[in-house]
């Protein structure tokens, strides 16, 4: 167990790192999966993918940033982000940033409600990865556990539903149209909090971190979780192996894969009750 207990050195980096968990829900591939199937006949799905991940970037601001209310803002506040309705890019981006909110999108199934009244899917499952670790005689925060859980469900999505899901979600990221930050400053940037700058930085570190995942996502099979145990070695600074690192991944993965916890369960209803939200723009 000594291996489980220096895993939670790891994590703590790795979800700086990747954005942090105690409030994210879904992670970034599993977001685009939802709205691609909310909008499968939509005219730019870059932006529409990025536009799904990008609530997200608010937890990235520099450390001299600042940004009080980022995470209401981007998550409750400001579902419906005001797009001219002529630009095609923006208009899509504001699509995809509506699945993401935590009030009846995506990150509601995940946090909010799913089967328990109480707690979302993400939750629910890292309560139990805290148990299985316990009953082995270690210990694992649940914040730590909260986002192992989420790249798994990310790792099984690639696996058996959507192999293109890695390159759509480096896409994105890459190739976003600047029209998206141009909206973003527009409906973020008042009273200095934040300012355009803190904005700007934030953006950019969200995009290239998340570059930096999506690539481990595109490899083939095997390939893909030994990227992501190099990458865990890389950010412990060499403290855990890549075999440490990958287990507790599959450990996630079968989690989310039992009867009664199957992780298509939320992220099935997450796409059905999107869909027909009344207020949704189509």
């Amino acid at each position: 167990m000594k291996k489980i207990l220096i895993f939670g050195i790891f994590l703590s980096v790795f979800a700086a790192a990747l954005g942090p968990s105690q409030v994210k829900a879904f992670n970034s591939a599993t977001h685009i999966y939802i709205a691609d199937h909310v909008f499968p006949f939509a005219f730019d799905k870059i932006d529409l993918y990025y536009g799904s991940i990008a609530p997200d970037f608010s937890m990235y601001f520099p450390l001299n940033g600042r940004w009080d209310d980022a995470f209401d803002d981007t998550h409750y506040d400001q579902i419906f982000l005001p797009f001219v309705w002529w630009r095609l890019d923006q208009r899509a981006f504001a699509k995809g940033w509506q699945t993401h909110n935590e009030s009846w999108g995506a990150d509601y199934y995940a946090h909010v409600s799913y089967l328990d009244d109480n707690k979302g899917y993400v939750i629910e499952r890292a309560e139990a990865l805290v148990d299985w670790v316990e009953q082995l005689d270690g210990q694992l925060d649940s914040e730590l556990a909260h986002f192992a859980i989420e790249v798994a469900i990310d790792l099984l999505l690639v696996k058996n539903q959507d192999p293109a899901l890695g390159g759509k979600l480096l896409g994105a990221a890459l190739l976003r149209s600047p029209s998206d930050l141009n909206l973003l400053a527009k409906t973020f940037v008042s009273d200095g909090n934040p300012s355009l700058q803190t904005l700007s930085e934030a953006e950019s570190n969200f995009r290239n971190l998340v570059i930096e995942y999506a690539t481990a996502l595109s490899l083939p099979g095997h390939l893909r979780m030994e990227a992501l145990g190099a990458l865990g070695v890389q950010i412990s600074g060499g403290v855990l192996d890549s075999s440490t690192v990958q287990q507790l991944l599959v450990a996630a993965m079968y989690l989310c894969s039992v009867p009664n916890y199957y992780y298509m369960g939320p992220i099935n209803a997450a796409k059905e009750g999107i869909r027909h939200y009344p207020g949704l723009i189509r």
